[in-house]
């Protein structure tokens, strides 16, 4: 058995080049060697902090798989010092394992070891070795120790199996790689493979390529662009820098930068947005989850106007501190925010508002047995001013709000379609005074025709009124009762226009294909109604088609154009978006 099981061995080490003959040599000869699976004597543990490095001619990742593969004069080092080299390297990153084959040395704090394949289960702190010995039988390594092989343990069918990815293209080619088994894989100097191999770049520097299950790593802040590529150069398994070519259609091009940090408990997120050009924006996100039931939140916003990185001619920002807090069936929020409008001293008409308000909104609870859910908010809110609260004569003014959603059960329609409603009402107090109504009323039926097709048709009346259009905040502080910059830069509901009172009402029907995770194609047309009688074409009637594609591993393409009817033409350009997103 020993003799035979050793000219295996030697074969083995011929056949390392051959990466078919390869394959299929480990699967059969050891799944025949092992033909009864280890028991799973020992738990699986969580893989954290363990990088391996790989070197090699080259190394290449297969994102859909989630493989990385190296070949030619193999190099691997572990964080405990040990090294494997090998002439075939391949690590599956879902399993937590990984593979070196062909002309196997092996050396450990314990000693060195030539054989022919070499396998590390990582979750289960176990390792796999053949060795050239032919009086040795195969070993197995527990917990480290390679000082004490457990020799002839029966090991797992697929402990040397390589996978065949010779169909199929890879994502990334470098000549180095460290994997961070839950994190991420950094590449040296990585040359990419897009458009299925139609467009392979050369090597283009260090690039990180983030896996992590951490949605802390997906936090965005920066403000939109028609075009989005981002580029992660450098990262770990708690930071991740990128750097992110846009365009869009004010700025043109320009570049950005993004900074992740994660810790235990939360994250902070810094960037540059443009980094290049004269106008720039600083942006900082953090949020830390104090406990079980309370969470701290802060965001903030430096504009500057400078060449390159000199003494600013023009600063403002602000600065929003929230702590959120869970109650009984509610949560509140406190909402400290402290804006300059001039942070340089120069402004004839200094405005520096400081703004604190607490915010309570309820779940959602059941009306009885009606089968309908209604959920309150309400809030009170102090925004001082020492040179005047919005330009007024006021240096302190109160808000404070009360609204509530009533919502209903999705009930069935006709042709087996799902309908269901929802009324949303607010009223806000300020002492300048001044009060602000909004009413929102939207239904909806939905129908699904084919596993990757619906129709969606809903109608929506929009509704507001004010008694004053100038005495009002602006504010990103959510505690106001008003709408939070940046989306109105008034503090009023967009339906307003300028007026006083508006009403809008909007049938909308939608039909989308999404064949597949890569492709989704929609059609919306929508009739507004809108009083008064509003010129501009803010609300006009229109079809819009819109398409989403995904372009790489990592960039998809939204294209949206829209007909409108008043004018009886297309809307002047197409929308195009390209993003990671």
């Amino acid at each position: 058995m020993r003799r035979a099981f050793a000219s295996g061995c030697r074969l083995f080490r011929a056949m390392a080049h051959a990466p078919r003959a390869l394959a299929t040599f480990v699967a059969i000869i050891f799944i025949g060697v092992a033909t009864t699976t280890a028991r799973a004597d020992q738990e699986a543990i969580p893989v954290s902090r363990s990088r391996v490095v790989v070197s090699a001619d080259s190394v290449a990742y297969y994102s859909d798989q989630a493989i990385v593969q190296a070949r030619g004069a193999v190099r691997v080092r572990l964080d405990d010092g040990t090294t494997v080299t090998g002439d075939a390297f391949s690590m599956d990153m879902g399993l937590q394992r990984f593979l070196v084959v062909g002309h196997v040395h092996l050396v450990t704090p314990a000693g060195s070891y030539d054989g022919a394949a070499f396998a590390d289960f990582l979750p289960f702190r176990r390792v796999y070795f053949v060795p050239l010995d032919p009086a040795a039988d195969r070993w197995t390594f527990l917990n480290g120790d390679y000082a004490h092989p457990e020799k002839g343990r029966i090991m797992p069918g697929d402990a040397f199996f390589l996978p065949d990815v010779s169909q199929i293209r890879p994502y990334i080619r470098a000549k180095g790689a460290v994997i961070d088994p839950v994190s991420s894989v950094s590449f040296d100097a990585a040359g990419f493979v897009l458009f299925n191999g139609a467009l392979q770049t050369p090597p283009v520097g260090p690039y990180v390529y983030n896996f992590s299950p951490s949605y802390d790593f997906r936090i965005n802040s920066l403000s939109g662009a028609s075009f989005d590529a981002p580029y992660d150069f450098a990262g770990s398994d708690n930071a991740l820098s990128t750097l992110h070519y846009r365009y869009d259609a004010q700025r043109h091009s320009y570049l950005s930068f993004e900074q992740h940090l994660l810790f235990d408990r939360g994250y902070t997120v810094f960037s540059l947005n443009p980094a290049t050009q004269k106008q720039k924006q600083w942006n900082l996100l953090a949020y830390d989850r104090a406990s079980s039931h309370s969470a701290i939140s802060v965001q903030a916003q430096l504009f500057t106007l400078q060449n390159g990185f000199s003494t600013p001619t023009s600063s403002s920002g602000f600065a929003d501190l929230q702590y959120i807090v869970a109650l009984p069936h509610s949560g509140a929020r406190l909402d400290l925010t402290q804006a300059y409008e001039n942070l340089l001293g120069t402004a004839t008409t200094p405005n520096h508002p400081f703004v604190a308000g607490l915010a309570w909104s309820g779940f959602d609870e059941p009306i009885f047995r009606t089968g309908l859910e209604y959920r309150l908010l309400s809030g009170i809110a102090r925004t001082h001013d020492v040179y005047g609260v919005s330009g007024s004569g006021s240096h302190d003014v109160w808000s404070d709000y009360l609204g509530g959603t009533v919502y209903t059960p999705v009930f069935p329609g006709p042709f087996h379609t799902g309908v269901n409603a929802s009324f949303t009402v607010q009223r806000t107090w300020l002492s300048f005074p001044n009060t602000l109504d909004t009413q929102i009323f939207s239904a909806s039926d939905s129908k699904r025709l084919t596993d990757k097709a619906y129709l969606v048709a809903s109608y929506i009346v929009t509704s507001a009124h004010t008694n004053n259009l100038n005495l009002t905040i602006a504010s990103p502080n959510f505690a106001t009762g008003l709408v939070p910059q940046p989306t109105s830069a008034t503090g009023l509901p967009f339906v307003l226009q300028g007026n006083a009172a508006a009403t809008d009402r909007l049938a909308q029907l939608t039909a989308s294909i999404a064949p597949s995770a890569s492709f989704q194609f929609s059609l919306t047309g929508q009739h507004n109604h809108y009083t008064p009688a509003l010129s501009g074409g803010a609300f006009p009637d229109q079809l819009i088609g819109d398409v989403r594609a995904r372009i790489s591993k990592t960039l998809f393409v939204d294209v949206q154009r829209a007909y409108v009817f008043s004018t009886h033409a297309f809307s002047p350009q197409f929308i195009v978006q390209v993003s990671s997103q």
